[in-house]
């Protein structure tokens, strides 16, 4: 078969891969309900807001609603299924051509046969890339334009203004923090030491004409978000930062040494999602797979005998672990930066295995590969395993559980009511109602009251009084709302579990993250109660 026949299946199975996974689990992201909230309001004419009357910024992505917004004023408002569809579709797309881009790069960076198949393997094993790329996040599109910017930066006639331009703005379009990821992509293609395959002076100027035309596309959303909601940062972000572990500057400091000791979130580049939280449900053999890997590709940019282009996408990696240390880490921000160290790592297999050819090290070239192969296998019995577990959890948690309680609270509440909770997506989405939730993503409320010292659940119930909860029974044993004798005050309206039926699989990976929201406990303030 030759190369222009292996792109073409490659670009279509980076197409199809992802909508197989879509079509097998129907996962939907609890977030992506917040985010459709704001769509939904907006195509009825309520304006970019979760709340109508209340302009509160509480989503972080700009294309990551609008997008919604227009498939759902396509499909109409009710139709979920179908709009979701469409942003599917879409998303493969991106991911599709995004393949394309990269196969294009590995050939002017004269990669081999071998380490390129390791390189798609590996992209369309990679489980995080593929979940959330189907199921309402916009990874696809934050992925697209990284790819974009890298392939860029490492073409053979340097950058050209309007695309890094076109990348640039992408990035900011899709999150506002990717300025992080394209800082960290662009800093190694300006450093000396990172240049050896490219001598003579940098061109600035394409460079720099290019982020600045990116930073002017961006500058429309930037003033109206200002205009509109009083801030141009997102309050998602001024929710998150009042429960976030400070960090010191120490501790920044010391970042490579914490990635080295597998103190930091860099090991989950290649671990299913919520692995940390949960992290007893994986093997603990799995664990120091995905540290190694992480701590090699992490690393490689410090080891001269590798290219440049695969020291520059380590260096990346390497930059962004300092970014990665100091958030709260979510498994969607991991996918970008996943997909760069996947670049690097194929990059560096493919330099081993040229000098191990060129040294006639039989040997050592066959460690090589065998040790690409078990990779890919890892990933690939990783790939199926979070397909079965997405499975599961929409069926049980999602479509049985958080949705059930909305629907439910959409019933028996009555308008204007308010209900404290967590889990906002479904739950927030179905119900339609006033929420209050921790920490504050789409309520100002919650965040004063996080503020004024009150930063437990009961501390924030009893001062804003709603009149439902929807907690899990595990808050309520971790937040001792029963030894606050809180709940004296409500009233048991609705139990939603299924907790049997999880228990009752013999084979569920991640089970305790499912276990988490399987039950959910519904409370009525007793004077409100039939009224």
């Amino acid at each position: 078969m030759n190369r222009g026949n292996s792109k073409w299946i490659v670009v279509a199975l980076a197409f199809a891969v992802p909508l197989a996974f879509a079509a097998y689990t129907s996962h939907i992201w609890e977030d992506y309900f917040i985010t459709l909230r704001f769509s939904r309001n907006l195509v009825e004419g309520h304006g970019l807001v979760f709340t109508p009357g209340e302009r509160v910024h509480g989503f972080t992505s700009p294309l990551g609603v609008l997008l919604p917004a227009l498939f759902t004023w396509m499909t109409g408002p009710g139709a979920e299924e179908t709009a979701i569809w469409i942003f599917r579709l879409l998303n493969a797309g991106l991911l599709a051509a995004a393949a394309a881009m990269i196969w294009r790069r590995t050939e002017t960076l004269g990669m081999g046969a071998v380490c390129r198949t390791l390189l798609f393997a590996l992209w369309l094993t990679e489980a995080k890339l593929t979940d959330f790329s189907i199921n309402g996040m916009e990874t696809a599109i934050l992925v697209f334009f990284v790819i974009l910017l890298w392939s860029e930066l490492e073409a053979p006639s340097g950058p050209r203004p309007a695309w890094v331009a076109a990348a640039c703005a992408g990035l900011m379009w899709t999150r506002p923090d990717a300025c992080i990821l394209g800082a960290a992509l662009i800093v190694p293609h300006v450093v000396p030491w990172m240049r050896g395959d490219r001598p003579g002076a940098i061109a600035w100027a394409p460079l720099l004409k290019g982020i600045a035309i990116g930073g002017l596309i961006y500058l429309p959303w930037f003033a109206w978000a200002w205009w509109y909601y009083g801030s141009p940062v997102p309050h998602t972000i001024t929710a998150k930062s009042v429960y976030v572990e400070s960090h010191t500057l120490l501790g920044f400091v010391f970042t490579p040494l914490r990635t080295l000791a597998g103190a930091s979130p860099f090991d989950g580049l290649f671990l299913p999602s919520y692995w940390a939280t949960f992290r007893g449900d994986w093997p603990r053999d799995l664990m120091g797979y995905a540290h190694l890997l992480a701590v090699g590709v992490g690393f490689a940019w410090a080891f001269r005998v590798l290219s440049p282009a695969a020291r520059r996408a380590s260096l990346a990696l390497f930059i962004g672990s300092f970014y990665l240390g100091t958030i709260n880490l979510f498994p969607w921000y991991l996918p970008p930066w996943t997909v760069l160290a996947i670049v690097a790592l194929a990059l560096a297999a493919d330099d081993l295995c040229r000098w191990a050819a060129k040294e006639g090290r039989r040997r050592a070239r066959a460690a090589i590969l065998t040790g690409c192969g078990i990779v890919v296998a890892v990933q690939a019995a990783l790939w199926c395993c979070v397909a079965w577990q997405a499975r599961v959890q929409q069926d049980l948690i999602e479509n049985s559980g958080r949705k059930v309680v909305g629907e439910w609270l959409r019933v028996h509440a009555q308008p204007g009511d308010r209900v404290f909770l967590e889990s906002l997506g479904y739950i927030g989405y179905y119900s339609r109602l006033k929420m209050y939730d921790y920490p504050g993503l789409c309520s100002p409320e919650v965040v004063a009251a996080i503020r004024a010292g009150e930063s437990r659940f009961p501390q924030i119930v009893a001062r804003l009084q709603p009149e439902w909860l929807a907690l899990r029974p595990r808050e309520m044993d971790r937040e001792g709302f029963v030894e606050q004798e809180l709940l004296s005050r409500y009233r048991l309206a609705k139990v939603v579990t299924n907790k049997e039926q999880i228990d009752a699989l013999s084979f569920l990976p991640g089970r305790r993250w499912l276990e988490f929201d399987s039950q959910f406990v519904v409370f009525e303030r007793l004077d409100h109660a039939g009224r």
